[in-house]
């Protein structure tokens, strides 16, 4: 082909080619856009992975927090209350081994001072009895 066209139909194809490379042009630019485009969202959709990937460790971490405070204080709750429980109940066994203990101490020591009492008392008897026939003679 010369520079210029010499007849209609090379003007018509001279005109294609160029309406051609005009589209070829805009569909590379429109390409560079569309990987452009591409690599922006990959690129937002790294971060807000890395944003969502943070926030489920700190949500993580949190939970786990959470966890550990609550068995921690259900934990002390019911060891509190075991404790509790343990020294109202050794309390109370001790206060009824005692009162046992005591009931029957007393009952026997009272019957230990009446025999001694009573012994006493005889001695006593026997020994004025015996001062009085001696001093009298009878």
């Amino acid at each position: 082909m010369s520079g210029k066209p010499s007849n209609a139909r090379e003007a018509l194809l001279a005109e294609l080619l160029g309406d051609v490379q005009m589209v070829l042009g805009r569909l590379e630019k429109a390409d560079q856009s569309a990987q452009a485009t591409a690599a922006a969202v990959t690129e937002a959709t790294e971060q807000y992975r890395a944003q969502v990937d943070d926030m489920v460790n700190k949500l993580r971490s949190e939970t786990a927090s959470i966890v550990l405070k609550t068995t921690e204080h259900a934990a002390q709750s019911l060891v509190g209350q075991q404790q509790e429980t343990l020294q109202k109940a050794a309390a109370q066994a001790i206060h009824q081994a005692l009162s046992d203990q005591v009931l029957r101490r007393n009952r026997r020591d009272w019957m230990l001072a009446a025999a001694w009492g009573a012994t006493a008392g005889s001695v006593v008897t026997l020994t004025l009895m015996a001062m009085k026939a001696w001093l009298f003679g009878h």
